[in-house]
């Protein structure tokens, strides 16, 4: 095997860093990179090379792969893009798998549908959010002056601890006064005459062609998948599209995604009847793990989709329909 830098670390053992997850699916694999977040796809085979030589000795590797080709072109993609590490220690604690999720939010994330409804509520609307202790909302906006609702929204959310805030409206110009308020993150700008990405100060503003009718359907997109390890611990433990997760209707309705059917409450209900009801409907959903749901348990995403499919119950546990075949990896 004529890695120079292998041969140079003989007696050492490889290693496999800490923030490099292995996800094995049914047709390939990934290799998550928590640390700089991006993902790798790779086959099958390199993960179970991978699992074999990791905490070995490279001597004892060499000998039993030394002539093979695959091994070789294993190892240089495996140390070029700095998976791998050697050491004179023989052991490195891997990532706990327990979750240490800290969040002490009862509802992280909501997408809410603006309409004269919720608007003219807007003072509730913004206590709730507060007391649920929301960090990312997005508001989409059908409107194609939307700038006095933003400015109301981001005046009401002052003082909140919100801090990630993100609105879809139709194609028209921005109030560049908007991009100083700090939580503003993103802007999805429908109807646009040409797709496009702007960046000003700290706001990324995505131009797209398209009209609204598919900016909330459930469906996966390689785009929404999370490499983090706040992302990654929850998966573990929780269904991460799901968990602390809602989205809000033009009338206040409660689901865990647009097109559900069923309603867990509204959002301009008290604060106690969310906490004590809402939520404790909700979270059944909450502990449903990927791993738990076919086909999803055979997939390389399962630990990074945020797609918030519903979980239906099935003869043999849980199910879901996605647009992603783990079984070709091809997109429907």
């Amino acid at each position: 095997m004529a890695l120079i830098y292998l041969q140079n670390n003989q007696d050492k053992y490889i290693h496999l860093f800490s923030c490099c997850i292995l996800v094995k699916g049914i047709e390939r694999s990934a290799i998550y990179d928590i640390q700089r977040e991006n993902i790798e796809f790779v086959p099958n085979t390199m993960i179970d090379f991978l699992e074999y030589i990791n905490g070995k000795k490279v001597n004892s590797v060499l000998k039993e792969y030394g002539a093979n080709a695959t091994a070789k072109e294993y190892f240089n993609f495996l140390e070029k893009k700095e998976f791998i590490f050697y050491s004179d220690n023989a052991f490195f604690p891997s990532l706990p798998e327990k979750s240490i999720n800290d969040d002490t939010s009862e509802i992280f994330f909501v997408t809410i549908i603006l309409s004269p409804f919720i608007y003219d509520n807007f003072d509730i609307l913004a206590r709730n959010i507060e007391q649920l202790g929301v960090k990312r909302l997005h508001f989409h906006i059908n409107n194609e002056n939307a700038m006095e609702e933003i400015r109301k929204i981001l005046s009401s959310l002052g003082y909140s601890r919100v801090t990630n805030l993100s609105f879809s409206l139709p194609y028209q110009k921005i109030d560049r006064k908007i991009y100083e308020n700090g939580r503003l993150k993103s802007i999805f700008m429908f109807n646009s005459p040409k797709k496009r990405f702007k960046k000003n100060k700290e706001v990324i503003t995505n131009y797209i062609t398209n009209n609204a009718s598919n900016l909330f359907l459930t469906k996966f997109n390689i785009s929404d998948i999370a490499i983090n390890i706040g992302a990654y611990n929850i998966a573990k433990n929780y269904n991460l599209a799901l968990y602390k997760t809602i989205f809000v209707d033009e009338n206040g309705n409660i689901k865990h995604n647009f097109s559900e059917k069923k309603t867990y409450g509204n959002i301009l209900e008290s604060f106690d009847k969310i906490k004590t009801n809402t939520i404790k409907k909700l979270s059944k959903l909450w502990n449903i793990k990927k791993d738990e749901i076919q086909p999803c348990n055979v997939c390389e995403f399962r630990y990074c989709c945020t797609t918030a499919f519903t979980p239906i119950k099935s003869k043999d546990g849980y199910e879901v329909i996605c647009n992603y075949n783990p079984y070709n990896a091809e997109l429907n």
